[in-house]
């Protein structure tokens, strides 16, 4: 099982996170896939895998296809390996390249060309990352859309929600437009609404920070993460996270290999 993250071009660094790298993983050692508002191009380099929904739909994957910003968890069905390679967008990226809105993919999983550049690099013996990295390159200059301008207000409410205390209404207030303003074309842009975002911005930071894993420190206080987010109490903290990745914080915690593929920072190149 190999997972590699590798960084952007300089021309890239704005719009996206990451490129991803899958080399023979087992879907059975892959965790629940949470909600997330970064979208992804992914590319599968073998036959499409089947993915599952937390309400047990299930459907099989277009070869390349986007994943747009999710409310709910999935995982992988699949007998064979996964080979794949992804672009990992940050939050509204899709709207501001190529003006896509977010709100049509919410949930969804969309067909996209496909990149016959990357099935020939795969096919090498050795496989040299900067041919994939250039080849991903092309393909985003080639991606049909324009780039959008991303509104003052919603980049203002992104970097606004992402602080625990922040309250919807202190924030239209701050604006000075009225909620269903602020919800309309932040859900245009993002493809979630600011209350779904604010929730799953909190768990994608808990789950991402290594020093919250039990493996890496087992004395850590779960008590203590819910007073750091500003979770009114414990019970509160177990119930918003559980809503978005299906299991308790000190169940999730305590599956540190399995999540370390995805979620350690330690484990990113540069």
């Amino acid at each position: 099982m190999d997972i590699l993250f590798l960084k952007p071009p300089f021309e890239w660094e704005t719009f996206i996170k990451e490129f991803w790298i899958w080399r023979e993983v087992k879907s059975n050692e892959l965790p629940w896939i949470i909600p997330s508002y970064e979208c992804e191009m992914v590319f599968h380099l073998g036959e499409p895998p089947m993915v599952e929904t937390e309400s047990g739909e299930t459907f099989l994957l277009p070869k390349s296809h986007l994943v747009g910003p999710q409310t709910r968890r999935w995982r992988v069905l699949s007998p064979s390996q996964l080979n794949l390679v992804s672009i990992r967008f940050y939050v509204a990226s899709l709207y501001a390249l190529f003006s896509k809105q977010g709100l049509p993919l919410k949930n969804q999983f969309p067909e996209i060309p496909p990149n016959a550049e990357l099935e020939k690099i795969f096919q090498r013996v050795n496989i040299e990352e900067t041919d994939i990295i250039q080849s991903l390159s092309e393909y985003l200059k080639n991606f049909p859309g324009k780039q959008t301008e991303v509104p003052t207000y919603v980049r203002f409410a992104l970097m606004e929600l992402n602080q625990p205390k922040t309250s919807i209404n202190s924030l239209t207030k701050k604006l000075g437009i009225s909620r269903k303003q602020l919800e309309r074309k932040f859900q245009e842009v993002v493809g979630l609404n600011p209350s779904e975002y604010r929730s799953v911005h909190r768990v994608l930071t808990l789950v991402r920070n290594p020093e919250h894993y039990q493996t890496n420190n087992p004395n850590l206080r779960l008590t203590d993460i819910a007073q750091n987010f500003e979770y009114a109490d414990q019970s509160h903290f177990n119930h918003d996270f559980k809503r978005n990745s299906g299991t308790i914080p000190k169940d999730w915690f305590a599956e540190y290999e399995k999540m370390s593929h995805f979620y350690k920072q330690t484990n990113k190149e540069k």
